[in-house]
């Protein structure tokens, strides 16, 4: 069988479906990850440019 073509006579073209509850959530969901990110860019950037954050000094040794 073969799909219905759009120049055959028989084929009807339908409506755009209506945007419903989940389609708002998922676009709000979007929004907040995309926002988080940004935040928690801005964040990062707080504490200091260089890449990865996560590296810091070493602690000086105590001579006794």
């Amino acid at each position: 069988m073969s799909l219905p073509s759009s120049a055959s006579p028989s084929y009807q073209p339908t409506e755009k479906p209506e945007t419903n509850i989940f389609t708002i959530m998922l676009l709000l969901s979007f929004v907040a990850l995309v926002t988080g990110c940004v935040l928690m860019h801005l964040e990062l950037q707080r504490f200091g440019p260089e890449y990865p954050f996560w590296k810091t000094p070493p602690v000086p040794q105590v001579v006794r």
